[in-house]
């Protein structure tokens, strides 16, 4: 059973809050719909609940989305402060892992947030570039510039395209995931990604190497 087939089974046998059915109905009905077109009516329907019992818990339709965004973005949060808190990680593997380790159980969470940081649909922009978007940079800052200073990556790379070449190889696979999965003929899980973290950091590692190595490599 699909994560959606669970919870709608769970909002039709009302064994969750009106709060919690609403969050899970607001998801839902955001991550088809645009933001704008989709209506508190529609995510109160689909939580078998009243328009009423949305300003009750949210005040209002961005309320409930900013809400919403909140609790997708809470396992990413903790992600990130662990890494920040913790010692830097030793190189991209680790980075591209942590981040994989916490957006296969969450999936839908680089959706809304490509729909909200690109399309800039939903009032949560800033949240999500405060709590997600600046931490993760600080990480790979840190971390380039160290291997830089180790000799591991060319120093004449300009490390902000090296943060978008990382981004790109980190994102695009979860926003691709259903094409993905039907290529692949099974589920991608996390041992999928846990080796795609392998491959893509040695891709994107190899091809930053030092010239005097990579030329000594070949």
């Amino acid at each position: 059973m699909s994560p959606r087939s669970k919870d709608v089974a769970l909002i039709n046998r009302n064994q969750l809050s009106v709060r919690e059915r609403l969050l899970i109905a607001a998801k839902y009905c955001f991550l088809e719909e645009d933001y704008h077109r989709v209506s508190t009516r529609k995510i109160a329907e689909e939580a078998s609940t009243t328009i009423a019992m949305i300003r009750y818990y949210f005040g209002n339709k961005e309320g409930l989305y900013q809400e919403m965004i909140k609790k997708q973005i809470e396992p990413v949060m903790d992600a990130f402060k662990a890494l920040n808190d913790g010692p830097l990680p030793d190189n991209l593997k680790e980075l591209f892992s942590a981040y994989y380790s916490t957006m296969v159980p969450n999936p839908e969470f680089p959706i809304l947030m490509m729909k909200t940081l690109s399309l800039k649909q939903g009032p949560s922009r800033n949240f999500i570039i405060k709590n997600v978007v600046i931490p993760f940079q600080r990480l790979f800052f840190q971390l380039i510039e160290r291997q830089q200073q180790q000799g591991k990556i060319d120093a004449d790379y300009d490390p902000q395209l090296l943060e978008i070449s990382a981004f790109s190889l980190m994102v695009m696979p979860m926003l691709a995931r259903p094409m993905l999965e039907e290529k692949l003929g099974k589920p991608a899980d996390l041992n999928f990604y846990l080796t795609l973290a392998t491959h893509n950091s040695q891709l994107l590692s190899r091809g930053c190497l030092p010239s005097a190595i990579a030329e000594k490599d070949l």
